[in-house]
This record gives C-alpha cells, sequence and structure tokens, in this order.
C-alpha cells in the first residue's frame, strides 16, 4: 500500500515558534543565510510570493522530511504536500505574530501567480521577465534542501529564514491617537486630500472604502481585495460577508478614474452571478461625469440586485457614518486608525502611512494636523 507524506499542521506550528526562539539568540548557519538574502534581494522589485514559497518548503521539510520541496499539491505524487494549505494555516498566520516577513502578506501567501495554478516548483514556471532571477534562485535553494537528510539540517535553514526575513519589509510607525477628537468635515477634507495626492494603482481609495465598511460591518466580516489577486470568489474590491458568514451581502467597486454607465451594468451583473444583493460603485476620480442611475439601477433590480453610485468623499463618508452602530462623530474618531490598518493591509509604501498619520497627530497648538 502506498503511504503518502503528512503534514502535521501542529507540529510545523511547534517547529517554528522553537527555532524562532533559537534564530534571536543567533544560532544561524551563515551559508544558509546568504543564500536566503540572495533569494531576497532577487525578489525585491519582483514577485515577493517567492520567498513565502520558500519559507513554505523549509517548514515542510522540518515537519516531515521525507516531503518532496518542490510540490505544490499533495496530488503530484507520494511526496506531494498541499504547500498552499501549510502556508495559509501554519506560516502566514503565526509569522505575522512572530515579526517575520514572508513577502505576501494576504491570509493565502500562495494564492498568487504563478503559484496558484502550478503543481510543482520549477525553473520552467511562467513568470514575467524580471522575476526569472528569483526562480532560478528559488530552484537551486530549494535543490540544497531538498538533498537534507533530516529534520535537524532542515531546522537549521528554517533558522536562518526567519533570521533574514525578520530584517525586511516595512516597519510601519503607528502614530494616530486613538482618542483624538476630529469633526465630521476635517475627516473628509483630510481624505479627499491624501486621495488626491497619490492613487497608488487605486490602493488609497480601497483602503478608505474597507475601512468605511470596517465601521459598519466589523473587520472580521470585510475583505479587501489585494491588488493582482486572482481569486474573484466575489466581484468588486471590497466586499461584506453576510452575518452568518454564509454568503455575501455587499460588495464595493472602487475606482479612481471615470465610470461610464457601462461600469456600472458590468458590476451589477457580476454582482447578481455571485449572488450579492448590493452592489455599490465608489467613482471618486476628478472629472468623474454625471451618470444617469435610473436605467442601471432598474435593470440591476430586476436581476435582484440594488445598485448605488456615490461619485464623491463627501457624500459616502457621511452615509456611512450614519449606518454605523455608534455615534457619528465617535464612528469618525475611529476611521483614521481603520484607514492605517487598511493601508498597511494593502502593503503601500511606509511613506504613505506616515503621511496619513501626520493629518492626524495632535499637538499642543491645535488640532489634527496642525503643525
Amino acid at each position: 500500500m502506498t503511504v503518502r507524506v503528512r503534514i502535521d499542521k501542529d507540529r510545523a506550528r511547534q517547529i517554528l515558534w522553537e527555532e524562532a526562539a533559537k534564530a534571536l539568540a543567533g544560532y544561524i548557519d551563515r551559508t544558509w543565510e546568504a543564500s536566503i538574502v540572495s533569494l531576497s534581494d532577487a525578489c525585491e522589485g519582483a514577485s515577493k510570493t517567492h520567498i513565502a514559497a520558500l519559507g513554505t518548503a523549509i517548514l515542510a521539510k522540518c515537519t516531515n522530511p521525507a516531503v518532496d520541496v518542490f510540490a505544490l499539491k499533495a496530488s503530484v505524487g507520494d511526496r506531494g504536500y498541499s504547500a498552499r494549505s501549510l502556508a495559509k494555516d501554519v506560516l502566514a498566520p503565526n509569522a505575522r505574530e512572530l515579526d517575520i516577513n514572508i513577502g505576501a502578506t494576504g491570509p493565502e501567501p500562495l494564492n498568487n501567480q504563478p503559484y496558484f495554478h502550478e503543481s510543482t516548483i520549477s525553473r520552467d514556471m511562467n513568470v514575467k521577465g524580471n522575476a526569472a532571477k528569483a526562480v532560478s534562485i528559488l530552484c537551486d535553494v530549494l535543490d540544497r534542501l531538498q538533498a537534507l537528510p533530516d529534520e535537524a539540517s532542515a531546522r537549521a535553514a528554517l533558522r536562518a529564514y526567519i533570521a533574514v526575513r525578520r530584517r525586511y519589509g516595512p516597519r510601519y510607525s503607528k502614530t494616530i491617537d486613538l482618542t483624538l477628537d476630529v469633526t465630521i468635515d476635517e475627516l473628509i477634507a483630510r481624505v479627499i486630500a491624501f486621495v488626491s495626492a497619490d492613487s497608488e494603482g487605486g490602493r488609497r481609495a480601497q483602503a478608505i472604502v474597507a475601512a468605511l465598511m470596517d465601521l459598519i460591518s466589523g473587520v472580521d466580516r470585510v475583505k479587501a481585495r489585494r491588488i493582482n489577486d486572482p481569486s474573484r470568489t466575489v466581484p468588486g474590491d471590497v466586499a461584506v460577508r453576510t452575518d452568518d458568514d454564509d454568503g455575501w451581502e455587499r460588495t464595493l467597486e472602487v475606482r479612481d478614474k471615470p465610470v461610464s454607465r457601462e461600469d456600472l451594468i458590468i458590476l451589477a451583473s457580476r454582482a447578481a452571478d455571485a449572488g450579492v444583493g448590493e452592489a455599490i460603485m465608489v467613482a471618486v476620480a476628478a472629472g468623474q461625469p454625471q451618470i444617469a442611475i435610473a436605467e442601471p439601477r432598474a435593470w440591476a433590480a430586476q436581476r435582484g440586485v440594488s445598485l448605488t453610485l456615490f461619485t464623491e468623499w463627501d457624500t459616502l463618508i457621511r452615509q456611512v457614518l450614519l449606518w454605523a452602530p455608534t455615534p457619528a462623530l465617535e464612528a469618525a474618531r475611529h476611521l483614521p486608525n481603520l484607514v492605517q490598518e487598511r493601508l498597511i493591509a494593502l502593503e503601500v509604501p511606509e511613506a504613505t502611512v506616515a503621511s496619513w498619520g501626520a493629518m492626524f497627530v495632535a499637538s499642543r497648538s491645535g488640532g489634527p494636523g496642525t503643525p
């Protein structure tokens, strides 16, 4: 009878925490350290998912030395395992607590190109030109990892990985005073100024909208789609789950470029296909033309979707503050911190988080943002 390798996730977590403590004490193999630094450097400006892939493979090798470290799915053979599952259930959540930057910061690190549709890691994986070097280095490191004879030698690689990846990644400074009073007018003005200063591929606007949904539905129910995330189980950039966690109650598309009537129809159509009863288009770009909403709204209603269009921050923010379960002024005081957390989750540069926080720093001479 064929016996497949098994990855004990509880034991994997235990190993990760044990080796994190040893890495902090300085028990580092310098040859492994050099290899992981080399991969880390190659991934700067390319896909950092390769870093998460390596961490997952090392952790799998520590947990069961018989594993095929090139495998991404259990179906590849007797030594295969689900790398995506190990990354999601063990590496990602514990790395955050242990301050290990694994490159990809989402809840499913291997749910990105090219990993989400591959069965194995190889030098032939279809990647963009600037990532080819990173893949080559990754495979070189995996060749060495594959040849390790036992758990102890794999643990040495894990310690080096932890030590190196603790040095990388942004160190966000959280400067927003949670007790700071801010008027609704001040809040809206700062949101408009912040989003207008730099789009950052729409991430600033998306963080604002996600935080607004956090206010009314709670962080645990709100999903903000990451940039280039191939997983589209629900349309839109921000979505809110139902209270019973059995589906999606609303989806929001965030656009910082002008949208058309056709864009509204497309959003409503996708919402209907996904069984989402409420679709909201947030079209906040400068120069957004007026759209006759009545026809698209009627079209959507015939398909069981309530369609709403917001074309300015003022209206959206005031509406959400009224929806919030706390009084509007209290909700306004909490929003800046929620936006800060969403910006970090969307991996904006450190300077972006700092510039948002600077708008809400109290001084002795005045209110938020006073010089």
